[in-house]
């Protein structure tokens, strides 16, 4: 199938449409900067509480920490009332959010348990009303992320699209697996074929997408006008470089030893950056992990680490890693 480019959402154009993915914990500002480094053409915050932001609270703030560099920055919203998602939309908008996400496709409990995420899926009507209402409240461009359905008995992907296209959206995510499945199985990106042939506005695909070459494999498989990829950039941000590379029929190499250790540590200052008073050592640790990921010796850095309270010490146990990783090349 040929592919159109640039992807266009409302008045932006976006490249190749390479989207780094909303992720809880995970896409805060210093991992979004490091994926537009890399060549990501849209990245996407963490999600938000439309609840958390209409009642200002403070980790709702934290969350929504942004820099010039990152430009445009989509920012996920997750919420159940018609009437707080487009208040909350608002509020985005003064702080110069550039696109608003709607979540529809999170499975995890604590969020289904607020009538939120995926189980919205389960009632069309309130998908309507979430939708129309956000779309009437802002002039920026409105994209929606959903799941294939709630369950296998109620895979209403294509009716939810449809919903979305006729309140206004400008452009819908799918993730091809249903809410009951969370990350378990294959994601069926025929579904997402059957999306784009059932709606007007851009589909981007989203799941099982590991591999630069896997971007393309999507594209041509099903059509979709863009590729969110999540997972697969933690730790390897050069993923959406090398997917822009190989769709120019370029040739791509895994970074060196050494490359990996400067984006490491790169990404943990900015990360440092963001909490000044108190970084999570969790988080440093988490981060430096991702770079040592399927490298020789990790799972020993990553025990090492594990029992490590100090942050200094954690960046010189990988600094000493890295090294020896150059030395035995």
């Amino acid at each position: 199938m040929k592919r159109k480019t640039p992807l266009k959402i409302g008045n932006l154009e976006l490249g190749q449409g390479l989207i780094l993915a909303p992720m809880a914990g995970i896409t805060d500002m210093s991992f979004r900067l490091i994926a537009v480094r890399f060549g990501a053409d849209l990245v996407t915050s963490e999600m938000v509480s439309a609840e958390g932001l209409v009642r200002e609270n403070p980790g709702t703030s934290y969350l929504l920490q942004s820099h010039p560099d990152e430009k445009p920055l989509s920012v996920q919203l997750f919420g159940s009332e018609p009437r707080v998602m487009a208040e909350a939309a608002r509020m985005l908008v003064d702080r110069g959010t550039d696109i608003i996400d709607l979540n529809m496709g999170c499975p995890v409990p604590r969020i289904i348990r607020q009538g939120a995420g995926a189980v919205i899926l389960k009632n069309i009507e309130t998908v309507e009303r979430i939708l129309t209402a956000v779309r009437r409240a802002v002039e920026i461009p409105v994209t929606v992320k959903i799941r294939s359905g709630w369950d296998r008995s109620s895979m209403n992907a294509v009716e939810v699209a449809r919903a979305a296209e006729a309140s206004g959206v400008d452009a819908i995510t799918l993730h091809p697996r249903t809410a009951k499945q969370g990350l378990s199985g294959v994601a069926d990106w025929s579904l997402i074929a059957g999306l784009k042939r059932a709606v007007k506005i851009p589909v981007i695909g989203n799941g099982d997408v590991t591999k630069p070459e896997q971007v393309e494999d999507m594209k041509q498989q099903t059509g979709c006008d863009g590729v969110m990829i999540g997972r697969a950039a933690m730790g390897n941000p050069w993923i959406f470089q090398h997917a822009k590379r190989l769709a120019l029929g370029e040739a791509v190499r895994r970074p060196t030893t050494e490359e990996r250790l400067e984006v490491m540590l790169s990404h943990l200052l900015s990360y440092q950056q963001l909490r000044p008073t108190r970084p999570l050592l969790s988080g440093v640790r988490s981060r430096l992990m991702w770079y040592s990921k399927k490298l020789p010796g990790a799972s020993r850095l990553r025990a090492e680490l594990g029992g490590c309270r100090d942050t200094k010490t954690m960046i010189k146990m990988c600094e000493s890693f890295f090294a020896s990783l150059e030395e035995g090349a």
